[in-house]
């Protein structure tokens, strides 16, 4: 998998956001069709930088109980310190050892997430820009802000712009950083990789994989309300693919595993073939895919980099005894987009 996109923001959300990849991907997204542009670089492992002036991040000692409980007992533990309404606030917790409680505005989350939104990129972490580097460099100023770095670091106002954000994001260390994407504020792909993101890999594999896993992972972790929102996303994801509403994805999916369902079978081999098939076709992205057990078929949105490779795929799996049926390819904000429906050869 390719390294995740990170990307700072500025202290205005309507200036050029700073984003970074690799040493070759790097840059400046100064408007709007520049920031849209960003969700082809999204792998599913978006990683958003925030100012730290937005956030305020405290230590706690509280008792083990409920991951609910705590979460309210770390609200009232703080207010006295937030001088601002508590229900206006968005808390998160530290996970198992990490005693801090980070706080920032819901207004600003809300701001930051409809920016985000605007621009189809969906954050697997948002975090505070003092926390993405290590507590043992020193402070350092960078675009009108000093930075003093660490886990209980903090950022305030300055009038140098001190150090270029590109120098700095080689220096970012993002293990360990209190994640604000949570709650009310987690969009479906920060838990979840996009599905253009897959390449080769069958969406069987995120069905299947990563609805177990991530309903695991959240029970390992103990931690109740990001248990209940992983299934939520697991099951919309169940829902988006199968076109079936289930309230335990993990549990449907491993039921129908055992019995030999179609689950692990038709739609298994369907979209093998078809992710096979796709590797063949460069720049073809995978927007929406809807599995139709009935039909035995896939319904499928993506996006083309030009308006001949929906004949190209067509011939490509004529070549390999399947049916892909492209609709018209059509301009959608600065993309070519199309409606195609995929089987196997001989299927009805």
């Amino acid at each position: 998998m390719s390294e995740p996109l990170i990307i700072w923001l500025p202290e205005s959300l309507d200036t050029s956001w700073a984003y970074f990849q690799s040493e070759e991907v790097q840059g400046w997204a100064s408007d709007h069709d520049e920031r849209l542009a960003l969700s082809r670089l999204d792998n599913g492992a978006c990683i958003i930088v925030c100012p730290g002036t937005w956030f305020r991040t405290f230590s706690h000692s509280l008792p083990d109980m409920k991951a609910s409980e705590r979460l309210a007992a770390a609200g009232f533990a703080i207010e006295e310190k937030l001088a601002a309404p508590l229900d206006e606030q968005h808390i998160v917790l530290g996970i198992g050892d990490d005693q801090r409680v980070g706080v920032i505005s819901k207004e600003k989350m809300e701001e930051i997430l409809g920016s985000l939104d605007n621009a189809k990129l969906s954050p697997r972490q948002i975090i505070a820009e003092y926390e993405a580097f290590s507590g043992e460099m020193d402070a350092f100023e960078t675009s009108g802000r000093l930075v003093q770095p660490g886990p209980m670091g903090y950022s305030l106002d300055s009038e140098n712009e001190g150090h270029s954000s590109h120098a700095l994001f080689p220096l970012m260390e993002l293990d360990g950083v209190l994640n604000y994407a949570q709650g009310s504020f987690t969009r479906r792909q920060s838990a979840l990789p996009k599905m253009r993101s897959f390449g080769g890999l069958a969406a069987a594999i995120v069905i299947a994989g990563f609805s177990w896993l991530i309903w695991q992972g959240a029970q390992a972790r103990a931690m109740q309300q990001q248990a209940d929102q992983l299934n939520a996303e697991a099951a919309q994801l169940y829902a988006d693919v199968t076109g079936k509403t289930v309230p335990n994805p993990a549990a449907t999916i491993t039921r129908e595993v055992r019995k030999g369902g179609k689950i692990n079978a038709d739609f298994m081999t369907l979209s093998s073939r078809f992710f096979n098939g796709l590797k063949q076709v460069d720049g073809v992205v995978v927007e929406t895919l809807r599995y139709n057990e009935d039909r035995g078929q896939l319904t499928l949105k993506l996006i083309y980099p030009s308006f001949e490779t929906a004949a190209r795929l067509e011939q490509v799996f004529k070549a390999d005894s399947s049916e892909f049926t492209s609709g018209a390819v059509r301009e959608q904000n600065g993309e070519l987009i199309g409606e195609g429906i995929f089987k196997l050869g001989g299927a009805s």
